[in-house]
C-alpha cells in the first residue's frame, strides 16, 4: 500500500515539473514586454477530462460500512490524459482502487496479489532478484497503462473502502467516515438492504458549525436530529424502524441546517434510493 501511494506521488510530481518547463520566463530588462505564461499543455488536457457523473454507495454489515465511491470520466481533448490525478486517496481501510476501461478492470491495489514465495536456495538470491524485478516493472507498466485515457474514451475510479461506525456525539445517528479525496456530493441515500433500513446523510463539504437535521415523511410528523459539529469529510448513518419508514421519507423531505456565528443555512438534500440489487458487497471479488 505505502508503494502504491509513493508511485501515485511519483506521477503527481512528475506532471508538475513537466507543467513548469512551459513557464516563459520573466523579461531581463525594464523595457521588455512581460507576457503572461502560458498555460501548460497537462493543465490545458486534464480541464479537457470530462466528470460525468459520480456515484456513492453504502452497506452495513453489523458495525462495518462498505462504502463505494465511483467517478466517470470522458476525455474530450486530442491527446491522451494521465489518470493520476483524479485518483482518491487510499489508506488502510482501502480494500479496491479500480480501474475500469473498454470493458477491462484493473485494480491498482491487488496488482502485486502472489508475488514473493520461498526464500532462495543456494544460488538463488540473483535469480529471485532478476524475478522480482522483472515483477515491479511489469506491475509498474499495467499501472502506466491503466492510468492512460486516450482521447475520446471513458474510465472510472472506483474506489472501495471498509469503515468502522462510531456514535456521534450527540449519541442519535452514526458517524462514518469518508475516504479522502473522494469527492463525495452533498445528497442522502435510503438504503433499503434486506431487512435493514436506514438513511445515509453526507452534508455539503463547505458546511461548517453545529448541524441539525429535520425528517419529514409523507403523511407523518416531522423528526428533527441533533448531529453536532460538523466535520469533514464525514456522513451520518441513522437506523430507520421499517421499510414503510424509509419509503413515507422517500416521498417526503430531507432538509440540514447548519449554523455559525455568521447566520443560519437551511439546505433540502436530494434524495436517492438504493436496494440490494444496485450493489454487490465488497470483498467476493479482488
Amino acid at each position: 500500500m505505502p508503494a502504491l501511494q509513493v508511485l501515485f506521488d511519483g506521477f503527481l510530481t512528475a506532471a508538475e515539473l513537466a507543467a513548469l518547463l512551459f513557464v516563459a520566463p520573466v523579461a531581463a530588462t525594464e523595457r521588455s514586454r512581460v507576457e503572461p505564461a502560458p498555460i501548460a499543455p497537462a493543465i490545458e488536457r486534464t480541464r479537457d477530462l470530462h466528470l460525468l457523473s459520480s456515484s456513492f454507495d453504502v452497506r452495513l454489515l453489523g458495525s462495518l460500512a462498505d462504502v463505494r465511491v465511483t467517478q466517470h470520466f470522458h476525455n474530450r481533448s486530442i491527446e491522451t490524459i494521465n489518470l493520476a490525478g483524479r485518483l482518491p486517496a487510499v489508506d488502510e481501510h482501502s480494500d479496491a482502487l479500480r480501474i475500469h476501461r473498454n470493458g477491462r478492470i484493473v485494480d491498482l491495489l491487488w496488482l502485486d496479489s502472489g508475488c514473493g514465495g520461498d526464500e532462495p536456495s543456494d544460488g538463488g538470491e540473483e535469480l529471485q532478484a532478476s524475478t522480482d524485478g522483472h515483477v515491479k516493472l511489469a506491475i509498474d507498466e499495467s499501472i502506466a497503462d491503466a492510468l492512460q485515457l486516450p482521447p475520446g474514451e471513458t474510465a472510472s475510479i472506483e474506489l472501495i473502502a471498509t469503515q468502522s461506525l462510531s456514535l456521534s456525539h450527540t449519541g442519535a445517528p452514526y458517524r462514518l467516515a469518508l475516504p479522502q479525496h473522494a469527492a463525495v456530493e452533498p445528497q442522502a441515500l435510503l438504503i433499503d438492504q434486506a431487512d435493514v433500513h436506514f438513511l445515509v446523510v453526507v452534508p455539503p463539504r463547505a458546511a461548517r458549525g453545529t448541524a441539525r437535521l429535520t425528517l419529514r415523511p409523507d403523511r407523518a410528523p416531522p423528526h428533527t436530529i441533533e448531529l453536532g459539529m460538523l466535520s469533514d469529510p464525514i456522513a451520518y448513518v441513522i437506523p430507520l424502524a421499517n421499510r414503510a419508514a424509509l419509503q413515507a421519507l422517500a416521498a417526503g423531505a430531507i432538509e440540514l441546517e447548519t449554523r455559525t456565528r455568521d447566520g443560519i443555512v437551511w439546505s433540502t438534500l436530494p434524495a436517492q434510493m438504493r436496494t440490494d440489487a444496485s450493489l454487490a458487497l465488497a470483498g467476493a471479488v479482488k
